[in-house]
């Protein structure tokens, strides 16, 4: 998603497309009391978040739990960029239906197969914001 170089507030039509627009994000939780990230890969081809988990238990845990997304781009020629924050309740799903949002001409995981597990995030809550940030004097990147 291009950003205009304004910082601002986006909408959550704006807040989806931008999720659409990259293939990885973060996958906000709570570990014994203590804040957690995993990158993950994603779709978001409804409105829910879909993580292909690989089959890897580990995502189990979060089957009708309450969690936070992250997705975020930044140009690096510009420095214009945005970052979206997805707030709702995740379940464990399967079956080739959620290969759908994984399709070719987009951003796609790792690795999918029909028979892969899924980590489900409904879209309850979505904010976005476009940035543009600062350059130091002197910094080249």
């Amino acid at each position: 998603m291009r950003t205009s170089g304004r910082n601002g507030t986006l909408t959550p039509t704006e807040c989806v497309h931008a999720l659409r627009s990259v293939p990885t994000g973060r996958l906000l939780y709570t570990e014994d009391a203590l804040p957690a990230v995993r990158l993950v890969t994603f779709a978001a081809p409804r409105a829910e978040i879909i993580i292909a988990t690989d089959n890897e238990s580990w995502f189990g845990r979060f089957d009708r739990t309450f969690v936070a997304f992250e997705a975020g781009h930044v140009e690096s020629g510009t420095r214009d960029g945005w970052s979206v924050v997805v707030l709702g309740h995740a379940r464990t799903a399967t079956g080739s239906e959620y290969l759908s949002g994984f399709d070719h001409s987009g951003p796609s995981p790792w690795t999918v197969r029909s028979s892969d597990c899924y980590l489900v995030l409904d879209i309850e809550h979505v904010t976005g914001r476009r940035m543009t940030l600062p350059r130091l004097a002197g910094d080249q990147r």
